[in-house]
């Protein structure tokens, strides 16, 4: 048996680098398609064939046909999004049958309750707040955590069973939305839960199995699995730029956990990247224009949440963050995406920057500095500059067809983040891709 058959697609900086794009392109010669971490916080647009697909929780792979889709055990899901997401492919006319589509039974539920516990602790936060989507992914993960979490698999049992499970998960959330003003009409009713459990469970028990049996199998039978990750690196619980984090390890390793896979299978570990960053919510960000050049970054880049619409914050490609990537998430090769994005920008500002370094404790450093909140020191970016930009032919088909200066580009990302890039992104739709 070969012992590596596995893909994994992680994200470099903050999310919203194209990872669904990327997956999706894995893909066309895959038998299963993962979304293993992460909730509906997480949103993959996909376009194929001048049709767009905006996804939160299904994977991108869903469209291809003889490709199975699985949601893994450490997803958090919102069955009202699930549902939405199954009808939306089927009015596009994708049969989505259990053969194309699985759900770990041991994957938690976001339920309506950890939406309005997301509410109120960010209200308890105040200034301190993290700026989530709101979408109940952290309580849910807490829950999870906590033991009393609900399960898809619990969507399967008797409704009797279901209310003393939901039951006891309330207990306590109740006790605190009646001791917080304002929140006194958040009191959860365990049967107004239990009811919409069981009315999306007619739904969703047909697609409810043990994946673990699914992925033995391909595993054994060399059978290409990609691992389609959600957020980024940075916004890594335990990696990333604690508390502005996600509740998931979205790195590499927490990927595989969250579907159950170990190293060894893992064949290449694909990070993406845009030629620029930008980032949701709140958090380190030094490279981030803050002003005028942000404006036309995000206006060029169409950078608005696909889960939430909120304008992202904008600046530019950081590659202290990527050399950083390479060996925390083990990146084999770097997908860059919004080449062309970058050479208008370029062409409308009349530059184009890449950080190489910081500047922190009158010292120069290649890597990210974890102690900023000791100090009280915000590093500041050492740049390599391009002057002016370029124009990506749309019929570009090759490397060697692109701009001089979009080729100065990618040779600065690789030297400076000790990848290469392999995958270029260059357009919304997924044949907009060159493989060198």
């Amino acid at each position: 048996m070969k012992d590596k058959n596995v893909t994994v697609i992680v994200g470099c900086h903050w999310g919203d680098e194209g990872k669904g794009r990327a997956a999706f392109f894995e893909s066309k010669d895959a038998s299963i398609v993962v979304r293993s971490t992460g909730g509906n916080n997480a949103g993959h647009t996909i376009v194929y064939k001048g049709k767009k697909y905006a996804m939160h929780l299904i994977p991108g792979g869903i469209i291809r046909k003889n490709v199975l889709s699985i949601i893994g055990p450490g997803v958090v899901v919102d069955t009202d999004v699930l549902i939405d997401e199954i009808k939306m492919l089927k009015e596009a006319g994708i049969n989505i049958t259990p053969d194309k589509l699985a759900i770990s039974g041991r994957a938690h539920l976001i339920l309506p309750y950890h939406k309005d516990l997301d509410r109120l602790q960010e209200v308890l936060k105040g200034d301190a707040k993290v700026g989530t989507t709101g979408r109940g992914i952290g309580p849910a993960y807490a829950d999870k955590t906590n033991r009393i979490g609900i399960r898809a698999y619990d969507l399967l049992l008797p409704e009797e069973e279901i209310y003393a499970k939901v039951e006891l998960a309330v207990e306590v959330h109740n006790r605190l939305f009646k001791a917080v003003s304002g929140f006194e009409e958040c009191v959860v009713n365990p049967k107004e839960i239990v009811n919409k459990l069981v009315e999306n469970a007619k739904v969703l028990r047909e697609f409810i199995v043990n994946t673990d049996k699914i992925i033995s199998k391909a595993l054994e039978n060399n059978d290409k699995i990609v691992i389609e990750g959600a957020q980024a690196y940075r916004l890594d619980i335990d990696h990333g730029d604690y508390p502005m984090v996600t509740s998931s390890s979205p790195n590499t390793s927490g990927t595989l956990s969250g579907i159950g896979i170990g190293p060894r299978y893992v064949d290449k570990v694909i990070g993406v990247t845009k030629a620029y960053c930008s980032r949701v919510g709140n958090g380190p960000f030094f490279t981030e224009e803050d002003n005028e050049i942000g404006d036309i970054i995000r206006k060029l880049g169409h950078e608005y949440g696909t889960t939430t619409g909120r304008p992202r914050r904008c600046g530019w490609l950081d590659c202290v963050i990527l050399k950083s990537a390479k060996t925390t998430m083990g990146i084999d090769y770097l997908c860059l995406n919004h080449l062309d994005t970058i050479g208008k920008i370029g062409n409308t500002i009349g530059e184009v920057k890449v950080c190489i370094a910081y500047e922190y404790l009158n010292k120069v450093i290649t890597y990210i500095p974890d102690d900023i909140e000791i100090t009280l020191l915000k590093p500041t970016p050492i740049y390599e500059t391009i002057k002016g930009g370029w124009r990506v032919n749309p019929k570009c088909k090759s490397y060697d067809d692109l701009p001089i200066k979009a080729k100065q580009f990618i040779e600065l990302v690789e030297k400076y983040s000790g990848l290469p890039v392999k995958y270029i992104g260059f357009g919304a739709d997924n044949k907009d891709t060159i493989v060198r």
